[in-house]
């Protein structure tokens, strides 16, 4: 856990409040605003004011783990702490035998750091494709930020202005228009057609029409229990303006949201290892216990029995644990997981740890109820085409700006060449209503009767 996570743990809860089941006034009231907010908004001052009482629109973050961090968690285990003893005997072996003894064994010397060079060698190896692989896979994690909203159209002193969604307080009216992200959960308190697509919340795959009047709650029923898409007042951060317009109150920012909720119990979860990694640590402290045993053995009969000298003896040792160490037992597993990684990113699947890999593999079936779930839920432009040009669309932008479209006349070429110099009546007959009866297909035919309209020629058309 990191340390936002752990403030966001020591922040008082705030007082539950059914805003779906309030009036506009009466959420005006509990919001502590004006009772013209809905057409002056927030003044600057209270927005500042708010601002520092709310915290920034954001969802908190677990502390990032540092290269040390990193580091660490890659060696700390019992394998690699025995190879790095091992190799510091070897390295003091060396420097001893080079400096203390008046004639120096030149095998000796070269044999200890040769043990040494290669024991470094295996731990930086294994250190460093895991430190690549999760570290690649954990900026891919960071492109998932992109669902939430980067700016907001509020109404500040009296007049409609554009700011950074990060700044958005409890009371701002905000102003939505098709395909907008709602920057915040809102009270709606003006509807002209509004419908919000709310599958990457509530896995409901039709848009939810929305209303500015209060859910009526039946007597004795706590209105909490009233299901989330079944609040037709309100709209949710990160969910995305499907048809029409509308304004609401934000009622709550960061993590006070109903998204930001789900942050909040997903960074709680108990890091657990796998069975593997559970299972390579027992093998790990069994190895150790009896390698321990096989060099205090060997150092005594070669001490005691033969007659060497203690740094000889020690040297025998060494050699007889490092040969019963299985240092390349991290880097297959290491290797094994990378290798695996690699080829689910392949195919677009991001693995934010290595391990997981495993986990991932021992799974028969997977449940789920909504495609919604399964899905970016996004419908966005991938190509533009003119008479002389094609533009390609970078979809992973999370700005609109005329950048976003590079010319590439190769980039959909050949389907959107499919088309030309090709009569109406042979589209109509090969494209996609081929498949209809004849009787429906002459139906279709019946809205083309214009003379030699067989002639034409049509204009070159993407449709994706």
């Amino acid at each position: 856990m990191g340390k936002d996570a752990e403030a966001v743990d020591a922040t008082p809860e705030r007082e539950v409040v059914s805003w779906h089941a309030l009036t506009v006034d009466e959420c005006i009231t509990r919001l502590r605003c004006d009772a013209d907010l809905c057409k002056a908004g927030l003044t600057s001052a209270q927005a500042a004011e708010r601002l520092a009482e709310y915290g920034p629109n954001k969802m908190s973050e677990a502390e990032k783990e540092t290269l040390c961090e990193k580091i660490w968690k890659q060696v700390a285990n019992v394998l690699v702490c025995i190879l790095v003893i091992v190799a510091v005997v070897s390295a003091a072996r060396a420097i001893v035998e080079q400096v203390a003894v008046e004639e120096p064994n030149s095998t000796t010397i070269l044999t200890s750091w040769v043990q040494v060079g290669l024991i470094t060698t295996v731990i930086t190896v294994n250190t460093i494709i895991g430190i690549i692989q999760e570290g690649s896979a954990e900026a891919a994690a960071e492109a998932l930020k992109n669902m939430l909203s980067a700016d907001a159209r509020v109404i500040r002193d009296g007049k409609e202005t554009m700011i950074p969604a990060i700044d958005v307080v409890p009371g701002d009216v905000i102003i939505l228009s098709l395909g907008d992200r709602c920057p915040a959960d809102m009270r709606v308190i003006e509807s002209v057609n509004l419908a919000c697509q709310e599958a990457a919340l509530t896995g409901e795959a039709v848009p939810i029409d929305k209303e500015p009047k209060a859910m009526d709650v039946p007597e004795g029923t706590n209105p909490e229990n009233l299901a989330l898409g079944d609040r037709r007042n309100m709209t949710f951060s990160a969910t995305l303006v499907a048809q029409g317009s509308g304004v609401g109150i934000a009622i709550a920012t960061g993590d006070e949201t109903q998204i930001g909720t789900i942050n909040k119990l997903v960074s709680q979860v108990e890091k657990k290892k796998t069975n593997v990694l559970e299972q390579i640590d027992q093998v790990s402290k069994l190895l150790a216990f009896l390698i321990g045993i096989a060099t205090l053995t060997t150092f005594f009969i070669a001490f005691f029995a033969s007659g060497q000298s203690a740094f000889e003896a020690v040297s025998t040792a060494l050699v007889c644990c490092v040969a019963m160490i299985p240092e390349g037992l991290e880097a297959i597993v290491t290797l094994t997981y990378a290798w695996a990684t690699t080829n689910m990113a392949k195919n677009n699947a991001i693995i934010r740890a290595l391990p997981a890999v495993e986990t991932l593999g021992s799974v028969t079936v997977i449940c789920s109820d909504k495609t919604g779930t399964l899905t970016q839920n996004v419908m966005s432009l991938t190509a533009f085409v003119t008479s002389n040009a094609h533009y390609k669309f970078d979809v992973n932008a999370t700005e609109r700006v005329p950048t976003n479209f590079v010319r590439e006349d190769a980039y959909l070429a050949e389907r959107a060449q499919h088309q030309m110099k090709k009569s109406v009546s042979s589209v109509i007959k090969d494209g996609a209503n081929s498949g209809l009866r004849l009787r429906e297909r002459r139906s279709l035919l019946q809205l083309f009767l214009l003379k030699d309209l067989s002639q034409w020629e049509l204009p070159q058309i993407l449709i994706s």
